[in-house]
């Protein structure tokens, strides 16, 4: 399975109304499409809401 490195550009803090932050990181997935569920998903587990861009590239 390819390795994708991600790059969350503006996070909404869910958790503490009003703070943002940024996130980056790398996985394993099956298509470039799939990697960026994924983040969102795990993003949003870890009370983060994607505002920006969240960018995919092939490790």
């Amino acid at each position: 399975m390819p390795k994708y490195r991600f790059t969350a550009d503006e996070l909404a803090d869910t958790l503490t109304p009003g703070e943002s932050t940024s996130a980056s990181g790398t996985l394993s997935a099956s298509s470039p499409q799939a990697a960026k569920k994924a983040v969102e998903r795990s993003l949003r587990s870890r009370g983060y809401e994607p505002i920006g861009n969240i960018t995919i590239t092939q490790k």
